[in-house]
């Protein structure tokens, strides 16, 4: 446990740069449920750019889903180019992801393993919203970081799920 917490303590600082020790043995897609025009979600650009350029690679891909009926392709091309975000992006099939993984806001996370039909990790990405309209000035915990450095150095998730906060689908 003390590792852990260790471990966490030193991603919140920034000081653990995330090597990939050995190549993983499968691939993990991170499901980033998404919506354009919504503040909180526009909150997460910079932090979601941080997490592809730690964790992207072979085994481990981002997928950004936007889910809401009212996206459209110019919005979602606008907000994608605006904030400069790194990964892939579709509306086809975001609707139907959502609904499968139970996903009802935006932003929400799901770290998934297609080949074992697992979900490692879902919920929010950090705690730098308590609830809709409450923003922490400092963030104290980085559950999603903390998931992909566990999945990319072959350890368990301990925290598989939380509460996320954002703007409610459609």
């Amino acid at each position: 446990m003390r590792k852990f917490i260790l471990i966490i303590a030193l991603i919140a600082k920034g000081l653990v740069l995330c090597a990939q020790a050995a190549p993983l043995s499968s691939t993990f897609e991170v499901y980033l449920f998404l919506l354009e025009d919504c503040k909180i979600t526009q909150a997460y650009t910079d932090k979601l750019q941080h997490l592809h350029r730690t964790f992207a690679c072979d085994s481990i891909r981002f997928t950004g889903f936007f889910p809401n009926p009212v996206s459209e392709d110019s919005t979602m091309r606008a907000f994608v180019a605006k904030h400069q975000l790194p990964f892939s992006y579709t509306r086809t099939g975001a609707y139907e992801a959502a609904k499968k993984f139970g996903v009802t806001v935006t932003p929400e996370v799901v770290v998934y393993h297609a080949g074992r039909d697992s979900v490692y990790y879902q919920g929010r990405i950090d705690n730098l919203f308590e609830r809709v309209g409450q923003r922490r000035q400092v963030v104290t915990s980085h559950e999603l970081e903390a998931a992909l450095y566990c999945i990319q150095h072959n350890k368990n998730v301990p925290i598989p799920r939380t509460q996320a906060v954002g703007c409610f689908l459609n």
